[in-house]
C-alpha cells in the first residue's frame, strides 16, 4: 500500500497513494483541524512555540539544559512527558479526533531527559530500579490512555534505530510493549535524493525483524523531495519488501514525482512476470 504525507489540504484529497496522512499538530506548536477521511499526524511532546512561551515546561538533562532548537541535537523544543496539565491537554485533543491517528515525537527527547524535579520525584516513588524503565512506564501509560480514546486506527512513530535496547535507551521506548496498544509502528527514512540507499534497506529490514511476531503493520517513511520518479521507485523496491505500507512525504512541488513513483509500481505489479 501507497500513501502520502502532506501538509496540504487539496493535496490530502487528490488521491495520491491509498491513503493520505495529513498533519494536524506540528512540532513546531501550529496546529490545524483535522482533515476527514485522512490520518490526524499529531506531534506530542514536540512543541517548539509552547517550550519558547513557558521554558519551564520543556523537558531537561541532569545539567538543567532544556531540550530546545537552539541546543545541539535538537531540532524543535520538548516538553517533559510527565508534565501534567500538558499531558491532559495533548489527550482531550486526540480524543476529539475522528479517525485515524498517528502520534510523532512520542518519547523522551535523548538518553539524558528528564531529569527535572517533577520526574526526579515520581521516579523515585516509582518502584523502579531503572529509570529507562521507568521512562518506558511513563510512556507506555501515555500510549495506552491514547489508544482508550482514539475511535480509528493509531500509529506510533518510532526512531529509526532497531538495534534491541536502543530505542528504550534513547527516548524510554519499548515497541514490545507498545504494541499491545497501538495497530502500527511509522519509520521515517527520509533523505531528499537518496544519493545511496543501502542504509534505507538495512533499517526496514532490521525494523521488519524487530517486530516480527507482534501484530502489528509497519509502515516506512521515504522522502518524495528532490529526486526523479523512478530513482524514487527503485529506492521504494528496496524497501516495501519489507514494509506493509510505503508513506511518501510529499509537498505540492513533488506531487507529480510520487503519483508517478507510485503508478509505475503498480504497472509492474499488475504485469505479468
Amino acid at each position: 500500500m501507497y500513501a502520502i504525507l502532506t501538509d496540504d489540504r487539496d493535496l490530502a484529497r487528490a488521491g495520491v497513494g491509498d491513503r493520505s496522512y495529513y498533519f494536524t499538530e506540528y512540532v513546531d506548536g501550529r496546529r490545524q483541524e483535522p482533515l476527514e477521511g485522512a490520518v490526524s499526524s499529531v506531534a506530542c511532546w514536540g512543541d517548539t512555540a509552547t517550550v519558547r512561551d513557558e521554558p519551564e515546561r520543556a523537558a531537561v538533562d541532569a545539567d538543567g539544559t532544556r531540550a530546545a532548537p537552539d541546543v545541539e541535537g535538537h531540532h524543535w523544543g520538548t516538553v517533559c512527558p510527565t508534565d501534567p496539565d500538558y499531558r491532559e491537554g495533548l489527550l482531550e485533543r486526540l480524543g476529539g479526533i475522528e479517525g485515524d491517528v498517528r502520534l510523532t515525537t512520542l518519547g523522551f527527547p535523548g538518553p539524558g531527559f528528564c531529569r527535572c524535579e517533577r520526574c526526579d520525584r515520581r521516579f523515585g516513588r516509582s518502584g523502579f530500579d531503572e529509570r529507562d524503565a521507568w521512562r518506558a512506564d511513563v510512556l507506555t501509560a501515555f500510549v495506552a490512555e491514547v489508544a482508550s480514546r482514539v475511535d480509528g486506527d493509531l500509529t506510533a512513530t518510532l526512531y529509526p534505530d532497531p538495534y534491541p535496547g536502543n530505542l528504550r535507551a534513547r527516548a524510554g521506548i519499548e515497541p514490545e510493549a507498545l504494541a499491545t496498544h497501538v495497530d502500527g509502528f511509522l519509520v521515517p527514512l527520509c533523505d531528499p535524493g537518496y544519493g545511496t540507499s543501502y542504509w534505507v534497506e538495512s533499517l526496514a529490514r532490521g525494523f521488519a525483524r524487530r517486530l516480527e511476531g507482534l501484530e502489528v503493520s509497519l509502515s516506512i517513511q521515504l522522502s518524495g523531495a528532490e529526486i526523479d520518479p523512478e530513482r524514487l521507485a527503485g529506492v521504494t523496491r528496496r524497501v516495501e519488501r519489507h514494509a506493509d505500507e510505503i508513506v511518501y512525504g510529499t509537498y505540492p512541488d513533488d506531487a507529480a514525482t510520487v503519483r508517478e513513483a507510485i503508478e509505475r509500481l503498480r504497472e509492474e505489479k499488475a504485469t505479468p512476470a
